[in-house]
């Protein structure tokens, strides 16, 4: 779960599931077939209107467009807010299942800021515990709000994953006498209790009225942003200790590696309420703001401790390390509010709210796209409305306001055909522009295996496509890098092509029905003899001739 997402970052989540040497690859064959091979176990929620645009189109894209479930907001004026990865791995050897939980408060972008994140392993127990209430109805919550119905493979799944974390038993970090769950914009949701002697409030947006419900003792430290303190009234400072992150911290120290990243803004969210000898340790997705707690989505966890580990003097007393990256917070002018791009922040996630339909019909030799609502546009005086497809940037379509959005894209290519749509609001005072996601109707079976046909153009390519589809990994990939032309790649250690092709038609033979699919899409193009290594054909005959004579058999 994320509030805004960027795609190309989205494809990091199904490399991390990939094998291990793909985890950091570039190569768009290796990013492919790792996003192909596990798309259908991912699914991510984010925010309606906080898609943000790729700089340029990629074909690899297509490959997620099944794991993105745009959520619309839980009411008006608030946002689903969240930052999550729940995550269940099951142990083939021992049979046994775990789950881990990633909260923090990094969405899943480019953004490089400074934030938190807290990981916790589990096991699944025998029973539901009280405690995982909160998770169960956030992924529930996800569900009910999505702004098209979840395809029902998709719903169980999720719905599985849901039932799992509510039975977990987790590990708790050392030191961590009691663990809690708070789920905000929830049904039946309890905001946490900040009640105590002496507070701590880390958060890069703070209104007066949120430190109120955050800090109500007298004892307040708040670590925010510049221009964040600048737009607070004095009395919500008054007393307090206010620090800013210094503009140097985070970057490099002479003599660091180079590609070391470079961390810039303050973007964490965390909250320390100490009591006589005890420290409550909140952390997550919600910032010091009416918002948060007043109907956003949003997901804290509590910690709860001694005061000398977890206490507010761990992190800001003269010897802690976080002390070190702080100064204190001056007072300047506060920088004037932008209301109009607010205003089109807002009207853009109202569209984005709208179900869209994305009908796909073949034309001579192209096809054609027609977008659809059955829900008119907000009509905005002043601002102008557009749509073009991701994949064919530049083609705007100028859509009418207070009708149902209706927009037609012909003379398209296969690869062309996608259901991201670019949608972009404009008026006198600035711009915004998301990706919007259409339901695909008519969307041509044979898509995607036009896209990966288009990503291979030479003989090496297509072997390491094979490989990786195989199961071999990176490092027989390499050993194709190094032989000349691709030709020689024939064996690779001790296992040939032939018996990987062998060990798939015993093991795994609806791989065999993909490589197929592919083999099929090169030769109806005539590029058989370019894109295939030599004497590959015939070898394949000899596969495909045993894989028919299988299937009659079981029939028999």
């Amino acid at each position: 779960m994320t509030f805004t997402l960027d795609l190309e970052s989205l494809l990091v989540a199904p490399l991390a599931f990939a094998a291990h040497g793909l985890r950091e690859s570039t190569d768009p064959i290796a990013v492919m077939e790792g996003v192909r091979h596990c798309a259908d176990r991912i699914d991510v929620f984010c925010q309606a209107g906080q898609i943000a645009v790729p700089p340029t189109s990629s074909a690899l894209l297509a490959f997620v467009e099944p794991i993105v479930h745009q959520v619309r907001r839980p009411k008006p004026g608030h946002l689903f807010h969240p930052k999550l990865w729940a995550l269940r791995f099951h142990d083939e050897a021992t049979g046994e299942t775990s789950v881990r939980l990633l909260v923090l408060s990094r969405n899943l972008t480019k953004d490089r800021s400074w934030d938190v994140c807290l990981r916790l392993d589990g096991t699944i127990g025998t029973r539901p515990a009280r405690n995982n209430r909160p998770l169960y109805e956030l992924l529930r919550q996800a569900t009910r709000l999505a702004v098209a119905p979840l395809p029902s493979h998709r719903l169980a799944a999720v719905e599985a994953l849901a039932e799992d974390l509510r039975r977990a038993e987790w590990e708790r970090p050392e030191g961590a006498r009691e663990m809690y769950f708070h789920a905000l914009g929830v049904p039946n949701a309890r905001p946490p209790d900040f009640v105590g002697t002496r507070n701590l409030v880390i958060s890069p947006f703070c209104t007066a009225g949120g430190l109120d419900r955050c800090a109500p003792s007298s004892q307040l430290a708040v670590v925010s942003r510049q221009e964040t303190l600048d737009c607070l009234p004095d009395e919500s400072l008054a007393g307090s200790e206010a620090l800013v992150i210094n503009s140097l911290a985070g970057l490099p120290a002479e003599g660091a590696p180079s590609g070391q990243e470079v961390l810039a803004g303050l973007h964490a969210k965390l909250y320390v309420v100490e009591k006589g000898h005890q420290a409550r340790v909140l952390l997550g997705s919600a910032n010091a703001t009416d918002a948060a707690f007043g109907g956003n989505v949003e997901l804290l966890v509590e910690l709860v401790g001694g005061r000398t580990q977890w206490g507010i003097d761990a992190l800001l007393g003269p010897t802690a390390g976080f002390r070190e990256i702080l100064e204190p917070y001056e007072r300047h002018d506060a920088a004037e509010p932008e209301p109009e791009a607010a205003g089109l922040r807002e009207l853009i996630r109202d569209i984005a709210a709208i179900p869209l339909s994305a009908a796909v019909t073949s034309e001579a030799d192209s096809y054609q796209l027609r977008l659809t609502s059955e829900d008119a546009l907000p009509d905005v005086p002043g601002v102008r409305i557009t749509a073009q497809l991701h994949t064919r940037r530049g083609e705007a379509v100028v859509l009418a306001p207070g009708q149902p959005m209706g927009a037609a894209f012909s003379g398209l290519a296969l690869v062309d055909i996608t259901p991201f749509v670019v949608v972009s609001v404009e008026d006198s005072t600035g711009r915004e522009q998301t990706v919007v996601l259409a339901a695909l109707v008519g969307d041509p079976a044979h898509r995607l295996d036009h896209v990966i046909a288009a990503q291979i153009d030479t003989p090496e390519k297509f072997l390491q496509f094979l490989l990786l589809m195989l199961g071999l990994g990176t490092e027989a990939v390499a050993a194709i890098a190094g032989e000349a032309g691709g030709h020689g790649a024939w064996r690779l250690g001790a296992t040939g092509i032939l018996e990987l092709l062998l060990n798939a038609l015993v093991d795994r033979p609806e791989q065999l029905d993909e490589l197929a699919r592919l083999v099929t899409r090169i030769e109806a193009g005539g590029n058989g003899e370019r894109l295939l290594p030599p004497g590959f054909i015939e070898l394949w005959r000899v596969i495909t001739q045993a894989r028919d004579t299988m299937t009659e058999a079981v029939r028999s």
